[in-house]
């Protein structure tokens, strides 16, 4: 990160709600028809939506990857429509962002932000929803049944199926890649095109992550080897949690032992869990692009405390831009689960490198 993207990052955070107040003045004056349209309900929700960009464009700005920003502006494209916002709307808001920032944001802070927003404003036209499910891998069939049964809520045929599978000798490995992993992001795509509610989507995560903690007898083993301690953490305000608790169920299958701390837990607390434990192998999980700046002070505080601590991270944002976990400060990021358990076999390997 450069000392012009920090500024121009925490200048747009400082004062993110002037910002929103502004923009959305602004796109009601664009728009006179939005109060009849949407009452005064969509004010509130336009400005808590105005928020969110203003947000992701702060830390794809602070972070140097134009990909964040295009990534959400996709995204927030696709879910805005299937809940009948029109892209027309969404257009006039970025608009009214672009009239705001070239206004309120001091000259120098100008260029990046408004290059960013002015190529997610291009971007509106290539948003894509298709499913996650791809139909090459062989547990195609029973990732197929899986999710159906957790959509009819019927969260015991779907731990039946799982469990047969295991029983029928196949690895809970494949099980974890090619059905829940699958499963989980369509089932978040289900929830972004509106085919499914908040409530629907704990349900199938809840039920997820119930029918994992039944394959715990096959993981966690007496007679494993251990290899070694591994502290697993979402950093502050990251409430996805469930990929990092299945990457800390995967690294017990190969012999670790994991110390996972679950969603939102702060930096301090992460230092003291490596500190008690004597743990040099941290992995960090961040899927929303605005947790950025908690995984900055997560790696800050364990560099300046514990430099021989070696730091993985993975997630959703790291996903969009590759090269992120080096501007983070990073050692090493990992796309998958699949992808980290690799990683970390091979980190006292002096042919490793990130």
């Amino acid at each position: 990160m450069t000392e012009s993207c920090q500024e121009t990052r925490d200048f747009i955070l400082e004062h993110v709600e002037d910002l929103a107040r502004k923009i959305v003045d602004r796109q009601w004056t664009l728009q006179p028809g939005l109060e009849l349209r949407y009452g005064k309900k969509g004010r509130s929700r336009c400005l808590e939506d105005v928020r969110y960009h203003l947000k992701h464009l702060s830390e794809a700005v602070g972070a140097g990857q134009p990909e964040l920003f295009a990534n959400y502006v996709t995204w927030g494209k696709s879910m805005l429509a299937s809940r009948d916002i029109s892209t027309e709307d969404l257009l006039v808001s970025f608009n009214a962002m672009l009239d705001v920032l070239k206004v309120e944001l001091p000259p120098s802070m100008q260029a990046d932000a408004i290059a960013y927003l002015e190529t997610g404003i291009r971007d509106l036209g290539r948003a894509t929803n298709d499913p996650a499910i791809a139909h090459q891998h062989p547990l195609v069939g029973l990732a197929d049944r899986h999710l159906k049964a957790l959509l009819r809520y019927d969260r015991h045929a779907a731990s039946e199926l799982i469990l047969t599978a295991v029983n029928d000798k196949v690895e809970i490995k494949e099980i974890y890649s090619q059905v829940f992993e699958p499963c989980q992001h369509e089932i978040g795509r289900l929830w972004q095109s509106n085919q499914l509610s908040v409530a629907h989507e704990h349900y199938c995560t809840a039920s997820t992550q119930f029918i994992m903690s039944q394959l715990y007898p096959f993981i966690f083993r007496s007679d494993r080897p251990c290899r070694g301690t591994i502290v697993a953490a979402c950093v502050t305000g990251e409430l996805h949690e469930l990929g990092a608790r299945m990457l800390c169920d995967l690294l017990e299958l190969e012999g670790w032992n994991t110390i996972y701390l679950g969603a939102n837990v702060p930096s301090t607390g992460v230092l003291e869990v490596l500190r008690d434990n004597g743990c040099d192998i941290l992995a960090l999980s961040a899927s929303m692009t605005f947790h950025l700046g908690a995984v900055r002070d997560v790696i800050a505080t364990v560099r300046a405390a514990r430099p021989q601590t070696k730091i993985m991270v993975g997630g959703y944002a790291f996903r969009i831009a590759p090269t992120l976990w080096r501007e983070v400060g990073a050692d090493y990021w990992a796309s998958n689960a699949s992808d980290a358990i690799t990683l970390v076999a091979g980190l006292d390997d002096p042919k490793v490198s990130a």
